[in-house]
């Protein structure tokens, strides 16, 4: 009798994804982060994505879950946020993120792109003169 033992060891493909890498605020993206009720989907095998993902966010969930040549198995784990980015006309210069929280949806009011360049614009103002008037006070 012939006793052969031996252990195959595969490394696992891991691959961080941050979607979308761009368009929400640090802010909002921090307290979302934080503070919001985030969704968690595990797939295994050919599990279905969830079907309430964004398309767009799906179909490249569908293209980075495509099998692999010698693929032994396949699992992918991931949290997901439903969010809504809301402006309404007669205030313009905010814009409110409605995000899932633990018990009811959480508002989280921020200024526009357009106000916050406004702010920084006065900011640098108020220091261009402070420095004027500095250097000529001495």
């Amino acid at each position: 009798m012939t006793w052969v033992e031996g252990v195959i060891q595969r490394e696992p493909t891991v691959e961080k994804l941050n979607w979308p890498t761009t368009g929400l605020p640090f802010l909002a993206r921090q307290h979302a982060r934080e503070r919001s009720n985030w969704r968690k989907a595990n797939l295994v095998g050919d599990s279905p994505v969830p079907d309430d993902i964004d398309p767009d966010h799906r179909r490249l969930l569908q293209i980075r879950l495509a099998p692999k040549d010698n693929e032994v198995a396949r699992r992918a784990t991931f949290r997901y946020l439903l969010l809504a980015r809301v402006v309404i006309p007669h205030h313009r210069h905010r814009v409110y993120y409605v995000l899932p929280g633990p018990d009811s949806p959480q508002v989280l009011i921020l200024p526009s792109l357009r106000r916050t360049w406004q702010i920084a614009t006065v900011a640098i103002g108020v220091l261009a003169v402070l420095a004027l008037v500095s250097r000529l006070v001495s």
